[in-house]
């Protein structure tokens, strides 16, 4: 099922996605500055919980700040993986599926990248031919 996320919620996501690796709530304010967007404590322990329920992000594990313990916090998903999900789910027909492929190798116009899909293919094929036996 595919998860809508609010604009909010993905400028979280592309912070924490950007950063590569698990962090603290003040840490994505802080991250979030750089980029020009003031987010209030409040409003990222909100924004926090909302993707947590959504199953978006989990909390990896603790980090010490100051006098205490933070939560460390780490997209489920990479980005590519979370993308490709909002376009095809389980619900996503055959006739559909063919129509997104069809247009995003339409769309790409560099020969090396053809080459690498092609290459992706037959490797794929050969998986599911040693399955199928």
């Amino acid at each position: 099922m595919k998860t809508r996320l609010t604009k909010s919620e993905m400028e979280i996501m592309e912070v924490l996605w950007d950063e590569g690796k698990a962090l603290t709530t003040s840490e994505i304010v802080q991250r979030s500055k750089e980029k020009e967007k003031e987010w209030k404590d409040s409003s990222v322990h909100l924004l926090i919980k909302s993707l947590m329920d959504k199953d978006v992000i989990k909390v990896e594990g603790f980090k010490k700040t100051t006098k205490n313990y933070a939560r460390t916090f780490i997209p489920v998903k990479n980005r590519e993986e979370f993308l490709v999900g909002q376009i095809i789910d389980k619900k996503t027909t055959l006739a559909a599926r063919k129509r997104i492929y069809s247009y995003l190798i339409e769309k790409e116009s560099n020969l090396e990248m053809i080459e690498f899909i092609q290459k992706l293919l037959e490797e794929r094929k050969e998986e599911i031919k040693v399955k199928q036996k």
